[in-house]
């Protein structure tokens, strides 16, 4: 047996699990930097169970939690694949073969907006009516990493997250402008490819 066909039966091992132990998801592909969860995208309907611990099921997730062990047939999936249900959605973020497959539970919905071309001369700052619209409708994974008020009041930088998301079309770039389904802002800071999608380090300012 080679590792394609053992890569098989492990899918299909975790597929009857999943039927078993899981709940449905319906899995979404990205096929634009818009709506990726829109009925266009829609692949299959999948059972699916999520464990945050060490793949034994013993213990929930804890606060902070990202990166969950995914339990479904991954044969019908790839990496940046959406797999939402009626309560929870998250995002495939690496496939290894023979290795568990690993999940991210997202928690936000954000958009992500370019500012325009500074000219030579010309005010720099963000200004909606002239940004662009690069990514919109995106879950994404959105976590505190630190949290720090000084100077004088009324201040404007309120702490430091983490993002994870899946590869989009277009790569978010530093100074691009974050906003979620909260009405938060936050400005990219590094952007950062990797096999498990795009991590964004960004901090919070105020709307």
């Amino acid at each position: 047996m080679d590792g394609s066909a053992l890569q098989d039966r492990i899918s299909r091992g975790m597929g009857v699990a999943a039927r078993r132990i899981g709940m449905p998801y319906i899995v979404y592909r990205p096929r634009s930097c818009f709506a990726p969860l829109s009925s266009r995208n829609r692949v299959i309907k999948l059972f699916a169970a999520f464990n945050a611990g060490d793949g034994l099921f013993r213990r929930p997730g804890r606060m902070g939690d990202a990166v969950w062990w995914g339990i479904f047939d991954a044969g019908y999936t790839q990496p940046g694949d959406y797999m939402v249900s009626s309560t929870r959605t998250y995002f495939v973020a690496a496939q290894a073969p023979l290795l568990p497959v690993q999940c991210v539970l997202t928690n936000r919905l954000l958009t992500i907006k370019r500012p325009a071309p500074v000219i030579p001369g010309g005010y720099s700052g963000m200004v909606a009516e002239t940004a662009e619209t690069i990514l919109d409708g995106w879950p994404a994974s959105v976590v505190s990493v630190s949290t720090r008020i000084s100077g004088s009041l009324p201040e404007t930088r309120f702490g430091n997250w983490s993002v994870l998301l899946p590869m989009p079309p277009l790569m978010p770039e530093v100074a691009d402008v974050v906003g979620d389904d909260t009405g938060r802002l936050f400005v990219v800071g590094a952007a950062e490819q990797s096999a498990m999608g795009v991590r964004l380090s960004v901090r919070e300012v105020a709307a």
